[in-house]
């Protein structure tokens, strides 16, 4: 990301906020390879100039998105009340803009861990786990947040269609969604 004059200001905050919130939906909705800087500065009501001012370039802007998503989630772990309500923040029913985005920077080739390096999100996490289950859980903390991640990602993005198939349509979508979440918390963590 560029550090230009007015790097921390409130306008310039704003302006970079509201192109991650643009950038995030329409990369969530057509993918990356598909959006112009164009689109996202109309959509975000900015100046296109701003952008490669402020941010760079597609792909710096890509990565900022992708970094601030998982800097957002580091901070919910962080203030969690334990690493139960930790865990819970990630396996709860919610958007799947994330997992929608993800699965298109995936298909276009890209490699998401290019893009936000070591998660802070899931180091976190992982930390929360740890220092507060410790050698109780049985199993080291990186896999079983691999595990909630995986199956948070995979549900997101695949859950009403694997609803439809299981034939579970009697079931409300969010109710489901805790429900397995639920069972995943106990198999993995048992919190």
């Amino acid at each position: 990301m560029r550090n230009q004059d007015g790097a921390g200001s409130p306008a310039r905050d704003r302006v970079v906020a509201q192109l991650i919130a643009a950038a995030r939906a329409l990369f969530a909705q057509r993918g990356p390879g598909n959006v112009s800087l164009r689109e996202i500065a109309s959509a975000a009501d900015v100046n296109y100039g701003l952008i490669h001012q402020y941010v760079g370039t597609k792909d710096d802007l890509l990565r900022l998105v992708f970094r601030t998503a998982s800097e957002d989630f580091a901070h919910h772990f962080a203030e969690a009340e334990d690493a139960s309500a930790a865990v819970a923040f990630i396996m709860r029913p919610k958007s799947s803009e994330y997992v929608r985005m993800l699965a298109h920077v995936l298909l276009e080739g890209r490699d998401p861990a290019a893009l936000v390096g070591r998660s802070p999100a899931l180091l976190e996490l992982g930390h929360r786990i740890e220092s507060e289950l410790g050698e109780e859980s049985g199993a080291d903390p990186r896999v079983q947040v691999a595990a909630l991640t995986g199956v948070a990602l995979g549900w997101g993005l695949f859950g009403s269609f694997v609803q439809k198939i299981a034939g579970l349509g009697d079931i409300p979508e969010d109710e489901l969604t805790k429900t397995i979440y639920a069972m995943l918390r106990r198999a993995v963590v048992d919190l």
